[in-house]
């Protein structure tokens, strides 16, 4: 018999295997566009990503929300379905159809039972092709995301995310995701059909299907009989990868009669290309990255000032941001920024300890391999690696990336990118409050919520 647990000492936690890709075929089209076959026989499901270089930041100024607006309504109608009936149909195959955008890219989701392939590949083709935008659909989505739009307005997080992106990103499209009121309203049919004809277009794609598929050749045969005579055409080029430099400054959003204070503090950062990616990826896990990170020891259980504190390292496609994120009372704002700062600075000058490195790296090692065991997960990071212009390979490589990154690396990444010497400050509040302890950290811009 076993002998009793010693319950003194933690258990031992083994290393995670490395993830492997499964194999992955590559090819193009005569028209351009890039095809990716993977196949995963477990389940008779098929899971595919058809996927555009057609993200918000290629939205044109006054268009805010033109590429929002797209994902929304691409599946509802074409020329040769209405919207019910694309609906009806995605559900008789076992599956489901629906588009969405995000900054760098614009992705068309689908899956069936891998014996409807041959149909579902036709209603792809068709909303991706095909899509008309009916009027009554755009007057209702633009009613409708006004609405939505108000809400999110309402929110000090939101605006507080908003200004960030602003102060930081300001004037690459970026720092200007989400639409205004003035821009759902110019949005309209010949908006949307322009964004279809210039973005949504084979040179401009990767399609990727994962899953119980048929022999490639079958495959690939019934990909060209439904993509193969999609006219190609040059797209747009995407936006100059200019920043301003990172530099401090104290900007308050006044949200009168607030009695907390939402909080961003943060800079520019790196892409996924980066060799500090990884580093600073770990870093952030230590720093703010969950209930055991410091942040959340600290700012929120040992000295109360937070329900929520964390922060989080955003990587695109040109570019990326650190932030730290909270929301503190009135009372207590002064202290609280400095906490915060502490933690930013500290570990920029010190090395974390083996135990925290252990266990930052095995949860994004586990993070990461579990996304990636569905095919929906799979089908994702796919997709994205090639819109994104990484290599196949570094979704195989990620987790050797996390376990290679040691104490000395984060320490010198943190000092570039979390310590707080250049660092932006954003604070949504009331003014009347909080504009004069503000001043603690630098001259301070006041700007109104609603603009």
């Amino acid at each position: 018999m076993r002998g009793p647990m010693d319950r003194t000492k933690a258990p031992q936690t083994p290393d995670l295997p490395v993830f492997k890709l499964p194999a992955v075929f590559e090819t193009r089209l005569p028209n351009g566009l890039t095809v990716l076959l993977v196949e995963d026989k477990r389940f008779p499901v098929v899971t595919a990503r058809l996927g555009f270089e057609a993200g918000a930041k290629y939205d044109p100024p006054e268009l805010r929300g033109l590429s929002e607006t797209a994902g929304a309504l691409l599946t509802e109608g074409t020329t040769h379905r209405i919207a019910r009936q694309i609906a009806e149909e995605a559900a008789s195959i076992g599956g489901s159809l629906h588009a969405d955008s995000s900054a760098d890219s614009f992705v068309l989701a689908a899956s069936a039972l891998s014996e409807n392939l041959p149909r579902m590949l036709e209603l792809m083709a068709d909303v991706a092709r095909n899509a008309d935008f009916p009027e009554e659909e755009v007057a209702l989505r633009k009613q409708n995301r006004k609405q939505e739009l108000l809400a999110q307005r309402a929110d000090a997080g939101f605006l507080a995310d908003e200004k960030f992106s602003e102060v930081v990103f300001s004037p690459h499209p970026y720092s200007r995701q989400d639409p205004t009121p003035e821009s759902i309203d110019l949005l309209d049919r010949a908006a949307l059909d322009d964004f279809r004809d210039r973005y949504l277009v084979p040179a401009n794609a990767v399609l990727v299907l994962l899953g119980a598929l048929p022999e490639r050749k079958q495959a690939l045969d019934l990909i060209e009989a439904r993509f193969g005579d999609w006219a190609s055409r040059e797209t747009p080029a995407a936006p100059a990868a200019q920043f301003p430099a990172p530099g401090r400054s104290v900007t308050l959003v006044d949200r009168p009669g607030s009695v907390q204070a939402d909080l961003r503090i943060g800079r520019l950062a790196v892409t996924r290309t980066d060799p500090d990616y990884f580093p600073l990826l770990v870093a952030n896990t230590i720093l703010g990255g969950g209930a055991s990170s410091r942040l959340f020891a600290n700012v929120r259980e040992k000295m109360g000032y937070a329900y929520d504190v964390h922060s989080a390292a955003m990587p695109l496609k040109d570019s990326g941001t650190f932030s730290v994120a909270t929301q503190v009372r009135n009372e207590v704002l002064v202290t609280a920024i400095q906490a915060l700062l502490a933690e930013m600075r500290e570990i920029a000058t010190k090395d974390v300890s083996a135990d925290e490195l252990a266990t930052a790296k095995n949860y994004l090692c586990g993070v990461f391999v579990m996304r990636l065991e569905t095919q929906d997960g799979l089908a994702s990071q796919l997709a994205a690696a090639k819109l994104l212009g990484l290599p196949l390979d570094y979704l195989e490589k990620y987790t050797a990336r996390v376990r290679a990154v040691d104490a000395a690396a984060i320490r010198s990444v943190a000092a570039r990118y979390i310590s707080p010497d250049a660092a932006v400050l954003v604070a949504v509040g009331a003014a009347a409050e909080i504009s004069e302890q503000l001043e603690t950290f630098g001259e301070v811009s006041i700007v109104k919520a609603d603009r």
